[in-house]
């Protein structure tokens, strides 16, 4: 598998505060994301100091979808609140944008490339968030004067709203951004390759519990279409905990249910791809371990075939070389 080399980890360190505000009488405590209305829509500013977002209902006049994403973006460029900004610099300008199937490109000026770290993050959690709130819009993609955005030596692709994780309520958090390693099963499912993938998360999320719920998502990367997914739609990560240098991981129900499919993954394969990601994507918690339960329960057989207690440490031994591997089914 071609990956990118040099890929990095940012820490970043600043303050996400959601305010809610609008037509609804919603307490301040409600979730991050929300259903809005016929009409309204969710459109994200910074406070006057340009340290923490702030979520405005917005009222739409427009019908046809062009005209709507024109009237989001000019309100997202000129908030009409006196308490917020907007989170578009004044020398950053956007030139253009391109509706795509499920996705929205937006082309910046070469401006953009000047922005410091934290501006330029809460820039990209601003803008994603307000235009994946428009009907059939998936993904976000920043170009800067066409050409790819390229942050430090990573390519910044499509952008969704789950890549800007945030916990629920209001409040001061930190807020970084992590490259995790994952692991799909391939081929037979016997054995997995491995996929890094960069997420934006606050430090009130458990790691752990982030990187397992990646690997809900399934593989995203360029050679998804040669791995399998983990669980089924609809699995949950229930609770996540670290103690003694172990990690112990509880699902919903829906985790013992296999993916449907004409290859389904080996189930041991399953939970050394969670234990091996895990792991080598929380090299600072020193783990050595990894315990599964299934509704607070490890007194059952995962998927009718694995005894699930039991540790699972770190095992080399079902990744194969993605380079290799992979690259020679591409030359077949």
């Amino acid at each position: 598998m071609k990956r990118k080399s040099n890929l990095y980890i940012i820490l970043l360190a600043f303050l996400l505060a959601f305010s809610l505000y609008g037509c609804s009488s919603a307490p301040d405590d409600m979730a991050d994301e929300q259903i809005p209305a016929d009409g309204i829509y969710q459109i994200y500013y910074t406070d006057l100091e340009g340290t923490s977002l702030v979520r405005r209902d917005y009222q739409a006049k427009s019908e046809d979808f062009e005209g709507l994403l024109a009237e989001i973006l000019e309100a997202f460029q000129n908030p009409t609140g006196s308490d917020v900004r907007s989170a578009l610099p004044e020398q950053v300008k956007i030139n253009s944008t391109v509706i795509g199937i499920n996705e929205i490109a937006v082309d910046f000026n070469a401006e953009y490339l000047s922005l410091d770290t934290i501006t330029e993050l809460l820039l990209r959690g601003a803008l994603v968030k307000t235009l994946v709130t428009l009907k059939g819009v998936d993904a976000v993609r920043f170009t800067v004067d066409s050409q790819n955005l390229v942050i430090g030596d990573e390519e910044i692709g499509p952008m969704t709203n789950d890549t800007f994780i945030v916990p629920v309520g209001k409040g001061i958090n930190s807020y970084r951004n992590a490259l995790v390693t994952l692991y799909f099963p391939v081929e037979d499912g016997s054995m997995t390759a491995k996929e890094s993938r960069t997420v934006h998360y606050s430090s009130n999320v458990n790691k752990e519990k982030m990187v397992i719920e990646e690997m809900l998502k399934g593989p995203q990367g360029p050679q998804s279409d040669q791995m399998l997914p983990v669980a089924v739609d609809g699995t949950l990560v229930q609770d996540v905990s670290v103690n003694n240098g172990y990690c112990i991981v509880d699902f919903s129900s829906e985790m013992n249910s296999a993916p449907p499919g004409e290859v389904i993954a080996n189930p041991e394969t399953v939970l050394y791809a969670f234990t091996n990601a895990i792991i080598d994507s929380c090299p600072e918690d020193k783990l050595t371990g990894v315990r599964f339960r299934i509704e607070g329960s490890s007194d059952l057989r995962f998927r009718d075939q694995v005894n699930l207690d039991q540790v699972f440490t770190r095992n080399a031994d079902v990744i194969y070389n993605p380079v290799v591997k992979l690259e020679e089914s591409e030359g077949e």
